[in-house]
């Protein structure tokens, strides 16, 4: 009788455990709520090839214009697994895609971020941060080739993304404790917060072969950690946060006004700054899986890139988010929202 009764408890304990099991598991896909996100965003263009193994990364818009630099409006970088990482031009309707060659061999790098000017897109690829001319990468995605890279530099920390701005070159790196931890010396405190993570920004060469007026950069910025991508409109930086099945958080900062110190790269000193709660104006969620983000002001409008929808992800997520989607800078509130 006893090994009956304990039969029983056993049984009615895993109905039990699997009961809640089942209602955790619909909240957690079904419960989640982006009505503020959904009212503002609006769908710029659908990510191609998701469904063929592309993990899109990074996303920037194409300062390049004209007809006969594609007539493309965003470009898309992502990898494959066991296959060249792409960049992806988009725009009129068009997917154009290349790859790219560094010494001759096609990289499978991570390509976690983009950047552009009108003459060039900046690849961040492991450590380096890489350049390919806007004329090749034209004329190779028309035919889906390869672009050979035109320069580049070790930036001397893994990068997961960059930004250019205003002559400016920002590349940083990514933090998560346990699975993608920074050098001790990145980890910086400043009033009663630390923060685990760097961006370098770099003044970009006007004329030459090298891509920056000098490979240290010319300032260093104290991030928190699962950044995957920023952008940076005047005094507004916007950070795109993420992690795993976990909501996204984009945050919108007042860059800092003072150095909080120096820190040292390649034996020189470059102004330290700090972002924090001091310069947090808005923190807005957003579905899961963000990654590149760039800021339009000709339309005040931040555009969000998300690689939820691709094979490796898309059966565990709350949210399959296929396209990028754009909201406006009033979103996060505050001077942003004058069009700033």
């Amino acid at each position: 009788m006893k090994h009956y009764r304990l039969k029983i408890g056993v049984c009615a304990l895993f109905l039990a455990l699997l009961v809640a099991l089942e209602i955790f598991l619909c909240v957690w896909f079904f419960g989640a709520d982006y009505r503020e996100f959904d009212e503002n965003a609006r769908a710029e263009a659908v990510l191609p090839d998701l469904s063929d193994g592309f993990v899109p990364q990074g996303l920037c818009d194409w300062p390049a214009g004209g007809a006969e630099n594609g007539g493309y409006t965003a470009a898309v970088s992502g990898y494959y697994k066991n296959a060249p990482s792409r960049v992806y031009l988009l725009g009129g309707g068009k997917a154009d895609f290349f790859t790219v060659t560094k010494d001759g061999k096609a990289l499978e790098t991570h390509f976690g971020g983009i950047a552009a000017t009108a003459d060039a897109l900046f690849l961040a690829s492991g450590s380096e941060i890489l350049r390919v001319p806007i004329a090749e990468a034209v004329t190779a995605a028309k035919t889906g080739g390869s672009a050979a890279v035109s320069g580049g530099f070790d930036a001397g920390m893994g990068l997961a993304f960059c930004a250019v701005s205003g002559g400016k070159l920002y590349a940083g790196e990514f933090y998560r404790a346990g699975n993608y931890e920074t050098d001790v010396s990145h980890h910086i405190s400043y009033m009663g917060a630390e923060n685990r993570a760097l961006v370098y920004r770099y003044a970009l060469a006007e004329e030459g072969e090298s891509i920056v007026e000098s490979e240290t950069p010319e300032a260093v910025f104290s991030v928190r950690g699962l950044v995957q991508g920023m952008a940076v409109e005047g005094d507004d930086v916007y950070f795109s946060c993420s992690w795993g099945l976990a909501d996204s958080t984009i945050e919108r900062h007042e860059a800092p006004a003072s150095p909080i110190g120096t820190f040292e790269v390649g034996g020189a000193e470059a102004p330290l700054y700090f972002f924090g709660e001091e310069t947090l104006r808005a923190s807005r969620a957003a579905p899961c899986m963000s990654e590149g983000v760039f800021a339009f002001a000709k339309e005040g409008r931040l555009f969000v890139l998300f690689e939820s929808a691709c094979n490796k992800y898309k059966y565990f997520v709350r949210r399959q988010t296929d396209e990028i989607v754009s909201l406006p800078f009033g979103f996060w509130g505050g001077a942003a929202a004058e069009g700033k």
